[in-house]
């Protein structure tokens, strides 16, 4: 019973934590999408990153992997109906830059569901909360560069087996340099790791996630690449 408290109250700071996180940056980006002309898919990737980054306030702030997997499942199931709610008005869909009917809604939830299996896996079975860090982290700031390099200035379609031909070689190589180099910072400043460790573990999670943003059909490389770049992780950390 002490245990099941102790984790109530745990998840319960982590959701309020959360929520002082993500209240202030809906104050900043609701601003910018009503009153500047800043282009749609530049609006979509800052709120990727407000999505992503907060798997790592979650990391940072909950005490326990439990914590931190159930505040996961709690915003996935208040936002998905909430969403549902809302997602047959008029602004929505301008407002989320949705793609097609009921995409946010279901990528909100997969998300969240994802950064629960993740947390579950790598830090409440094996012990390894640097590895599920390094693999969100390296996703979402590597899928935006993809989107800011690729959309306006990816001139080079890569096109191959079982490829749409929709990806750009310079959205890819964007992804690529930019997913390792922040591996590398967060494995080799933040967690510790020798520099040599942390370049290597880096740059083959950006390989894999790269290769996984390639193949993964539209929607589902939001499990797919964190999942790739996860199990490079697991296997070097």
């Amino acid at each position: 019973m002490t245990a099941i408290t102790t984790t109530g109250l745990q998840t319960i700071r982590c959701f309020g934590r959360l929520v002082l996180y993500i209240v202030p940056c809906v104050m900043v980006l609701l601003p910018v999408r009503l009153f500047t002309k800043v282009p749609s898919f530049v609006f979509r990737k800052m709120l990727h990153i407000v999505a992503f980054t907060c798997f790592t306030v979650m990391m940072l702030s909950a005490a326990s992997w439990q914590a931190a997997a159930l505040t996961s499942l709690i915003i996935a199931a208040i936002a998905y109906p909430l969403l549902a709610n809302f997602e047959n008005r008029s602004w929505y869909a301008w407002l989320f830059v949705q793609k097609s009917p009921g995409e946010i809604k279901r990528s909100l939830l997969m998300l969240f569901l994802m950064f629960a299996a993740v947390i579950a896996l790598s830090w409440g079975i094996l012990g390894k909360p640097d590895a599920s860090a390094a693999s969100i982290l390296m996703w979402g700031v590597g899928d935006a560069s993809a989107a800011l390099v690729g959309i306006p200035f990816g001139k080079h379609k890569i096109k191959g087996w079982r490829l749409d031909g929709k990806k750009s070689l310079e959205g890819s190589l964007s992804m690529l340099i930019v997913s390792a180099l922040t591996g590398f910072a967060l494995l080799h400043l933040y967690c510790g790791y020798a520099a040599a460790h942390s370049a290597v573990c880096s740059l083959v999670m950006s390989f894999l996630g790269t290769a996984a943003e390639l193949y993964s059909p539209s929607e589902w490389d939001t499990v797919t690449v964190p999942l790739a770049m996860l199990a490079a992780a697991i296997a070097f950390l």
